[in-house]
């Protein structure tokens, strides 16, 4: 009894951390004396702190592997998602703030709770058909982009949203008008007007989640030529030759963001050899895509800026 009070006081005073890593020491095992029930309340408080090594070694490492383990009941996961889910909101909109760690931490912890469910299958159809809208949602409204934040660690809101959606996307009770909607999302939030460019792999991230609904074979190989066109709108605002009336900066970081993300996409699907229904279509969706988005350098002609007297039928295949 002794060890239990001094246990409890070190989790709920100034040696919490040490506490903490007193738990992954032990193989995330459970310390005499202490339920799941008493320890997960002080696990989702912290989820969202801003100290990163806390929240992203210990608080949020113990709740996917007691997940993963499967030291919760159906009913306790059900739980969980209720309060994640609610967390997704917590100063959505807003930019800058620490909330966005609750946020993108709750979503990868859902995460961690859908690929237990894709063995276990305690969720219904209408469970996980309302989780995606919220995730959908939260993926659109997300307007904290920060990839890494100086001091505090990972913030990755757009990140662990597309890990979130990849998952879903492997749902059983996800089918095909659902996994329209989760790439329409991907593509509406890369081509979004906003004044960030995505640096720490966020466009990779939501590639391999559009490469998650095309392992399930369920949409059409010419869905995907449909699927590009909207991604071509954002050159519309960018006037290459006209100085005084170029492009926003908003404007000009969505058409980044979106060659970068059919880039890491074509070469997620090509380098690793996928070998998937739909896979060489959308490869030459995008391949079309991006030539449509090329400002010129896609072709041996712009070799001439460089030297003007070059033969450019000497490089052609």
């Amino acid at each position: 009894m002794a060890y239990y009070k001094k246990a409890v006081y070190t989790y709920r005073g100034i040696m919490e951390k040490d506490f903490w890593r007193s738990i992954a020491h032990n193989d995330y095992q459970l310390l005499e004396g202490l339920t799941i029930e008493g320890l997960t309340p002080e696990l989702l408080s912290k989820l969202g702190t801003a100290d990163p090594e806390l929240r992203d070694y210990y608080i949020y490492t113990t709740l996917e592997k007691w997940i993963e383990r499967g030291l919760y009941t159906p009913e306790q996961l059900r739980e969980l998602l209720t309060q994640l889910l609610q967390n997704l909101g917590e100063g959505l909109g807003e930019q800058g703030d620490d909330r966005v760690f609750l946020r993108s931490f709750s979503a990868l912890t859902i995460s961690e709770i859908l690929k237990y469910e894709q063995s276990h299958h305690f969720l219904r159809k209408d469970e996980v058909q309302a989780l995606l809208e919220q995730s959908i949602t939260y993926l659109v409204r997300e307007q904290d982009l920060r990839g890494y934040v100086s001091g505090k660690g990972w913030a990755h809101a757009v990140a662990h949203s597309g890990d979130l959606l990849g998952v879903l996307a492997r749902n059983r009770h996800v089918q095909t008008r659902e996994l329209e909607r989760i790439v329409t999302a991907i593509a509406e939030k890369m081509t979004f007007p906003v004044e960030y460019v995505y640096t720490t792999l966020d466009e990779e991230r939501l590639a391999l989640a559009v490469i998650a609904v095309l392992t399930r074979g369920l949409l059409p190989a010419s869905y995907w030529r449909w699927w590009c066109r909207p991604l071509l709108e954002v050159e519309a605002a960018l006037h290459w030759e006209d100085t005084p009336n170029f492009a926003r900066q908003e404007e000009i970081c969505a058409y980044h963001n979106t060659r970068t993300f059919l880039r890491s996409l074509y070469f997620q699907l090509t380098l690793a050899g996928y070998q998937l229904p739909g896979a060489q279509e959308l490869i030459t969706a995008i391949i079309k895509t991006l030539r449509e988005l090329d400002p010129g350098f896609y072709s041996v002609d712009v070799m001439t800026i460089i030297d003007p007297t070059l033969n450019i039928d000497d490089l052609r295949p």
